[in-house]
């Protein structure tokens, strides 16, 4: 049997996605997953994502990867969930300067 035949609906919760965002965005600025954090909204029938984050002060220059950041971040988020991101929010709060850990 065809699963598109099949009666029904997927719904996917509001903070699965934030929590898909969160994770995300901690692996693209190379921060423990603590320092990240993510809201969404519905912006006209696609995700609209506030992300929070605090970011390494190491690397390259803040605002080249925070922008870096915010782009991947949107283009994962859509490739995990299959959602269409229609406009991403991305304030940097604070520099990490413990190395992540997996956590």
């Amino acid at each position: 049997m065809d699963a598109a035949r099949i009666p029904g609906r997927v719904t996917i919760a509001t903070r699965a996605y934030e929590r898909v965002a969160a994770a995300v965005l901690a692996d693209e600025l190379g921060v423990p997953a603590r320092a990240a954090r993510a809201s969404v909204r519905d912006a006209g029938g696609a995700l609209a994502l506030d992300l929070t984050s605090g970011i390494r002060g190491d690397a390259e220059p803040i605002a080249t990867g925070a922008a870096s950041a915010r782009t991947r971040t949107g283009e994962r988020v859509t490739e995990l969930t299959g959602a269409r991101v229609g406009e991403i929010r991305l304030r940097i709060t604070h520099l990490v300067t413990e190395e992540r850990s997996g956590s």
